[in-house]
C-alpha cells in the first residue's frame, strides 16, 4: 500500500512540474521570435528591439520589433503646419504646408515629451522644391487630418496607408473611404513596396510592416526598416523575414536617417516634414500635452550603448552606388513578446519545487 502511495506522490510531482513548465517551453519554441540570418540585436526595451546587421563593404541595415500590444507604441510627429490650404487636397481635404526640419530636433522633441523614448526615423515623401512643403500622401495625427496629400494622380493603384491605434497597425489600400472612414487617430500614406522609386538601386530606404504575431486578426507589431544601402525588395523580403503580414514604402534616399537613444545610426542633414517616434512601453510622458512643440530646440544627448565588441560575420553587400536622393512626387510569426526572455523564471522555481516536495515527502513517507 505504502509503494502505491509513493508512485501516487512521485506522478503528482512530475505532474505539477510538468503543468508548470509546458506552457513556458511551447510558447517558446512554438511561437518564440525567429530572427533572421546575421541580425543581432543592438539596443531592447520593454515593448521594443532594435536588431542589426553588418555587411562588407557595405551599410548595415537596421530593424525596430515594436509591440503595441505591450504599451509600445508609434509616434507621429510633424513640422509646424504653415497653411492648411482647405479644399485643395487629393481627397477634398487640405493640402496643407508644412516646415521641415532635422531629425535631432524631432528626437529632442521625442525624449523630452516622454521618458522613454526609444527611436526617431524619417516619415513620408514630400516635395522638395517648395518650402515650407506639401505632402503626396495623407497625414492625420492625434485624429486631425492634417493634409489629404497632392498626389492623387500618383502611382495609380500603388498607395497604401498606415493606421495606427494605441494596440494595433493595419496596412490597406489608398481612397476617399478608407482615409476618411478609417477609426485610426494616426494614418499616414506611402507607397506600395512595387512602386518604381529607383527600385533596383541601392539606395536608402526606409519601410514599415505590420505583424499578426498571435493570429487574432489585428496586426500588434510593427516592423520598422532602415538602412542607408539597399534595394525596395531586400528592404521588403527583410521585413517579411522577420514575420511581416504586409509592408510599405515611405520616404527613402537622402531623406533616410535613423536616431535611437540619441545616438545616429543613418545620418543626415536633410530637413524633412515628417517623421516616426518610436516610445518604449515603460514610459510616462514628461507632460499632459498631446502635441509634440514644432518650436523645440535641436540639441540631444546620446546614451546608446555601444555595439557589442564581438562581431558577427559579415554578409556582403554590392559596392555602394552613387546614394541618390530619392526624387520627390510630381504636382515567420514571432511572438508579441519574447517567452524565451521569461523562461527562466519557472526554470528557477523547479529546484525549489523540487526541495518543498522531497522534504514533505520526507516527512510523510519517513
Amino acid at each position: 500500500m505504502m509503494t502505491i502511495t509513493r508512485k501516487v506522490y512521485l506522478a503528482t510531482v512530475i505532474t505539477l512540474l510538468t503543468t508548470l513548465l509546458l506552457p513556458f517551453w511551447v510558447n517558446a519554441q512554438s511561437l518564440g521570435t525567429t530572427i533572421p540570418d546575421g541580425f543581432y540585436l543592438i539596443a531592447s526595451a520593454p515593448g521594443v528591439n532594435l536588431y542589426r546587421k553588418d555587411y562588407t563593404g557595405g551599410s548595415p541595415d537596421f530593424v525596430q520589433v515594436v509591440n503595441l500590444n505591450l504599451g509600445a507604441r508609434i509616434v507621429t510627429m510633424h513640422g509646424e503646419v504653415h497653411e492648411l490650404r482647405p479644399g485643395k487636397g487629393a481627397y477634398g481635404g487640405n493640402d496643407a504646408r508644412i516646415m521641415s526640419q532635422n531629425l535631432e530636433k524631432y528626437w529632442k522633441q521625442l525624449s523630452e515629451k516622454y521618458n522613454d523614448a526609444f527611436c526617431a526615423m524619417n516619415g513620408q515623401f514630400f516635395y522638395m522644391q517648395e518650402s515650407p512643403t506639401r505632402l503626396p500622401f495623407p497625414l492625420k495625427v492625434s485624429g486631425e487630418m492634417i493634409t489629404d496629400g497632392y498626389g492623387i494622380n500618383e502611382f495609380p493603384d500603388q498607395k497604401l496607408i498606415l493606421e495606427l491605434w494605441s494596440d494595433k497597425a493595419s496596412i490597406s489600400p489608398l481612397d476617399s473611404y478608407s482615409l476618411y472612414g478609417s477609426t485610426a487617430p494616426d494614418v499616414i500614406g506611402s507607397l506600395t513596396q512595387t512602386a518604381n522609386k529607383r527600385s533596383d538601386r541601392y539606395v536608402g530606404r526606409t519601410f514599415i510592416g505590420v505583424d499578426d504575431a498571435n493570429q487574432d486578426g489585428s496586426p500588434e507589431t510593427v516592423l520598422i526598416f532602415n538602412s542607408s544601402l539597399s534595394r525596395q525588395v531586400d528592404a521588403a523580403n527583410v521585413l517579411r523575414d522577420f514575420g511581416a503580414d504586409q509592408v510599405m514604402m515611405f520616404d527613402g534616399g537622402g531623406s533616410t536617417q535613423l536616431i535611437c537613444q540619441g545616438e545616429a545610426l543613418i545620418s543626415s542633414d536633410r530637413p524633412i516634414p515628417q517623421a516616426f517616434g518610436v516610445v518604449a512601453a515603460s514610459d510616462l510622458p514628461h507632460s499632459q500635452s498631446n502635441q509634440l512643440d514644432p518650436a523645440a530646440g535641436d540639441i540631444f544627448t546620446p546614451i546608446l550603448e555601444n555595439t557589442p565588441a564581438v562581431t558577427p560575420p559579415a554578409d556582403i553587400q554590392p559596392t555602394p552606388q552613387e546614394s541618390e536622393s530619392i526624387p520627390p512626387l510630381e504636382a515567420s510569426t514571432h511572438l508579441p513578446f519574447n517567452f524565451s526572455d521569461v523562461l527562466w523564471v519557472p526554470l528557477m522555481m523547479t529546484p525549489i519545487i523540487a526541495v518543498v516536495f522531497f522534504f514533505v515527502g520526507r516527512l510523510r513517507f519517513g
